[in-house]
């Protein structure tokens, strides 16, 4: 038995030195995360920064990594706004540029939202979603959690695809999976849990470490389709975990791009503001870890 999971990697949008949108850098990195094997690529997410692209830089990264990703590659698009236009004008547009899915958060603006709130602002987009929809939890960075009777409620819908969990809360992917259907996809967002929620009964995972570290999210998913736990706990424990809590620290867009430019694969890790780039001594921290 082997790879009845999925690896996503949450692209990375290459800025050069000067914090200009880098296209050729980004063709290139989708180039190498596709020629390690990942499942698909999800640009315009949380790792992407795409809260600090401007609307023309937003539609280039969309077109270039559809346009870059060969047949086998999936791509997911965040769509994410906090109003319901902006989404459906994204999701028409990554429908347009031949994506196969988009990735949506609650509204991250305006407080603690109601389960009823949240459930209306996503059934007014799924409403006339042009592509399948993966609901995004990531209470951290939107300031709220998207409840598991949400999240329950939502999965009845056709055009929901799946969610993607970057709580951390174990207990929460958990629950999702005991109250949504069979088909219902679950995808694992923070790397320190990929193993936990395979062996739990997920379906891989939308991976920052997957631009540097495919082939050990391979190993450790084969492990746990195979039973070998020991194999599976080792990389979680040694691999895995190290370098998430890394990235918890000093940011997955800085970590990752710090790790990126030093293997040459992209030309600088330069962030936009209000993120910041590693200082030296934490590249080094990171590099070593790798």
């Amino acid at each position: 038995m082997a790879e009845p999971f999925d690896v996503l990697t949450p692209l990375v949008t290459p800025f050069d030195a000067d914090g200009d949108l880098n296209v050729d850098g980004l063709e290139s990195l989708v180039r190498h995360v596709s020629a390690a094997g990942v499942d698909g690529i999800v640009p315009c997410g949380t790792t992407g920064e795409f809260e600090t692209l401007s609307p023309g830089e937003y539609r280039t990264v969309v077109r270039t990594a559809t346009e870059t990703a060969p047949e086998d590659c999936r791509v997911i698009v965040g769509t994410a706004a906090t109003d319901v236009a902006t989404v459906h004008e994204r999701m028409a547009f990554a429908e347009e540029q031949g994506a196969d899915s988009t990735l949506v958060v609650p509204s991250y603006y305006g407080g603690q939202a109601s389960g009823a709130g949240n459930e209306a602002f996503f059934e007014s987009i799924l409403a006339d979603a042009p592509l399948p929809v993966y609901l995004y939890n990531i209470p951290g960075a939107v300031g709220q959690e998207l409840s598991v009777e949400t999240v329950a409620a939502l999965a009845e819908s056709d055009a929901v695809a799946g969610l993607k969990d970057s709580s951390g809360d174990l207990p929460y992917v958990t629950a999702v999976m005991n109250q949504t259907p069979e088909d219902f996809t679950v995808y694992q967002g923070h790397d320190g849990l990929f193993v936990p929620s395979l062996v739990l009964g997920g379906d891989g995972g939308v991976s920052a470490l997957s631009h540097v570290l495919y082939n050990e999210l391979e190993r450790a998913g084969n492990a746990v389709a195979n039973g070998d736990v020991p194999e599976a706990r080792t990389v979680q424990r040694e691999v895995l975990s190290p370098l998430s809590e890394a990235c918890a620290e000093y940011g997955f867009a800085p970590t990752v791009k710090a790790l990126l430019a030093d293997r040459g694969v992209i030309d600088h890790a330069a962030v936009r503001p209000p993120r910041t780039e590693l200082p030296e001594d934490a590249v080094q921290t990171v590099t070593a870890r790798l």
